[in-house]
């Protein structure tokens, strides 16, 4: 401790890992506080010690852009983790869908969401892909 006049002040250490930056990115996150949030995702992307928590990291990176509109920088995060990991985080198949969704690419969209449901048939998002899918093929007259 450290004396400030007559006060005596605690001096907490900090050491910066990759999960504690994605806590504070969560919880900017939930407080829709999307600029804070990206900037402690992508410190925590950059301390990762481990595939998987670069993989977390960069996927809620890539969800902040998609809830700002930056879809071309999510777009971006996403393409990088499907190519180095999208078979083991099939999710990312669907945020990249949820992307050209946005931006109107049908096709596009339509193949990335039929990819995650074929990769993980019992994922967490297999509900909302399978409506984003339905829709898409109706918008698409493919049913």
């Amino acid at each position: 401790m450290s004396e400030i006049g007559n006060q005596k002040a605690t001096i907490i250490e900090v050491i910066p890992t990759s999960e504690f930056y994605f806590k504070r990115g969560i919880a900017a996150f939930q407080k829709n506080e999307m600029d804070r949030a990206k900037k402690y995702f992508s410190r925590a992307v950059t301390l990762s010690k481990n595939e998987e928590e670069s993989i977390f990291a960069s996927c809620q990176l890539a969800i902040c852009y998609q809830h700002t509109g930056e879809y071309d920088e999510s777009i971006e995060i996403l393409d990088e983790l499907i190519k180095n990991s999208g078979d083991i985080f099939a999710e990312a198949y669907y945020f990249q869908a949820n992307n050209y969704a946005f931006l109107e690419d049908l096709e596009q969209s339509l193949i990335l969401v039929e990819q995650y449901l074929t990769l993980d048939p019992d994922g967490d998002f297999v509900d909302e892909a399978s409506e984003l899918q339905e829709t898409l093929k109706m918008e698409l007259n493919e049913f």
